[in-house]
């Protein structure tokens, strides 16, 4: 005798399970949870895949969703079922203090696979122990050190700049800065360079494998068993399968392999170089021997390399387009660094550079404007309770803001999407604000790497050259996507421009 329940049975009840389930879900997300009163979109409250609508179907429009959504409910509010945001710029030194403990929010880990590189390291104790070798390779003193490697790239983008001055063709000049930070990170991580400054019109960056790996982080994070996947399926059923995928497995592994090299004693190179590497410096470091995997020490690699290119190249790419842009600018900026003799100097020194009171308005107003990285960074605090106005916010929930938020704020920055490198000598109190790099302990590690390279390249490139817009507008500088980092309109074909000898 059969006693089971029939199938039509099975379906039925089964679907007034799911449908019960569901409906008190969304009873307790709306009512009931500790977040239930605080304002926001009810939607948003109900499910992630409100950001799922915005971040993957709209291709990176989250960033710029929040921003609306403050104007209509307030500076704070609830983004997803656990999630709150806050819009206010005087909160920031709070949320993102050095002092006391900031955990990451683990859903954000889910971007690129619960990578163990030390961005994406959640627990913040192993966030300190993984990142404490390598904050001294990123010092000021080490920076400094290593200006002579700088300065070597910047001679020889200077070079093939020239080359399209005498030929007069167009110049990518979006592309060279990416082969320039390109080759300076490489060289620094591996004391062997990508040489990308060699490439026939700069044609050979790691821009498309980035834009992969971001866009394909995007979608992951709502299905983080992506990059697992990933992972683990041969090259040349991804390549076969989704071509576009490729850069997102091969970058992972080729900068794996860099790493078993030098583990291996197959990368000599360091042996010639005058200044340590970052990898070299790490295998060697105190860390334990299950933090100096290939695979762990890859991942790392991915961060160093995508943080130190992207990030700065976007920069100097923003500044030259408004420097370019401006007559105005461009003659202050010339004149400046004609009165300090730059372009006759060959050992251009970054802290010298910095005391140029122009040329450090240009570069805070590339950055500011650049933003950084400009999605959110969730920070549960999982010791105490944060507060915000009246508000209790519970220990443990995940709360952000958005560098992109309080570098755009119209009360501290009149005009924010003009380039006025003025309004950072007349108010040094805008350094308060100035967060592209975030604050606090999990602030980005590469400050003065990039503050060095911007200092030197926009010095030597403006001193010796002059540009000439080519079939350019402001929109191929502006962010319309936000996938971690901010990019233009996808149909824009760069910044290039013509060279054209430098003077007034």
């Amino acid at each position: 005798m059969d006693v089971g329940v029939p199938p039509a049975r099975f379906w039925i009840l089964a679907s007034v399970i799911l449908i019960v389930y569901l409906a008190s879900l969304c009873l307790y997300r709306l009512f009931f949870h500790p977040l239930a009163k605080l304002p926001g979109p009810k939607l948003a409250a109900l499910s992630n895949w409100y950001e799922f609508y915005y971040d993957v179907l709209l291709h990176g429009n989250f960033t710029s969703h929040i921003q609306e959504l403050h104007e209509q409910y307030g500076p704070i509010i609830r983004i997803t079922p656990s999630e709150l945001h806050i819009n206010d710029p005087e909160y920031y030194d709070q949320l993102y203090a050095r002092a006391g403990r900031r955990d990451k929010y683990s859903y954000f880990s889910g971007r690129f696979g619960y990578a163990s590189d030390s961005f994406s390291t959640i627990d913040h104790d192993l966030h300190r122990l993984r990142r404490k070798p390598l904050s001294p390779m990123f010092s000021a003193k080490r920076i400094a050190e290593f200006q002579p490697v700088i300065r070597n790239k910047v001679e020889k983008l200077s070079r093939r700049i020239a080359e399209y001055q005498r030929d007069e063709h167009v110049l990518p000049l979006n592309k060279a800065w990416m082969a320039l930070s390109t080759d300076i990170i490489t060289e620094y991580a591996f004391a062997k360079s990508y040489d990308q400054l060699d490439s026939p019109n700069f044609r050979d960056t790691l821009h498309e494998a980035l834009v992969a790996i971001y866009t394909t982080g995007q979608f992951a994070l709502h299905f983080p068993i992506v990059f697992p996947i990933l992972d683990r399926l041969p090259d040349w059923f991804v390549l076969r399968a989704q071509p576009v995928l490729q850069p997102v497995v091969g970058l992972r592994k080729d900068l794996a392999r860099k790493v078993g090299d030098i583990r291996k004693g197959i990368n000599e190179g360091h042996k010639d170089v005058s200044h340590p590497t970052i990898f070299h410096e790490l295998l060697n470091s105190d860390l334990p021997a299950s933090e100096k995997t290939n695979a762990r020490l890859g991942d790392e690699a991915q961060l160093i390399v995508a943080a130190g290119l992207i990030t700065t190249s976007w920069a100097l790419t923003v500044a030259s387009f408004h420097i370019t842009a401006s007559e105005h600018i461009y003659s202050k900026l010339y004149e400046e660094l004609c009165d300090a003799g730059v372009a006759s100097c060959d050992e251009l020194e970054w802290h010298k550079l910095e005391a140029l009171p122009y040329l450090n308005g240009c570069v805070h107003e590339a950055v500011r404007l650049a933003h950084g990285v400009s999605t959110r960074s969730p920070r549960p605090a999982p010791d105490t309770d944060l507060k915000y106005g009246d508000w209790v916010i519970p220990k443990n929930t995940p709360v952000s803001m958005t560098n992109v938020d309080v570098l755009m704020n119209a009360k501290i920055f009149p005009k924010p999407k003009e380039f006025v490198p003025e309004r950072w000598i007349e108010n040094p109190g805008l350094e308060r604000y100035f967060v592209p790099f975030s604050k606090g302990s999990r602030q980005c590690l590469g400050i003065n790497l990039a503050q060095a390279e911007l200092y030197i390249a926009l010095a030597a490139t403006f001193s010796r050259f002059k540009f000439e817009l080519f079939e350019t507008g402001v929109s191929d500088v502006e962010m319309a996507h936000t996938y971690l980092v901010p990019y233009p309109k996808w149909e824009s074909k760069g910044v290039r421009v013509k060279v054209k000898r430098a003077g007034k």
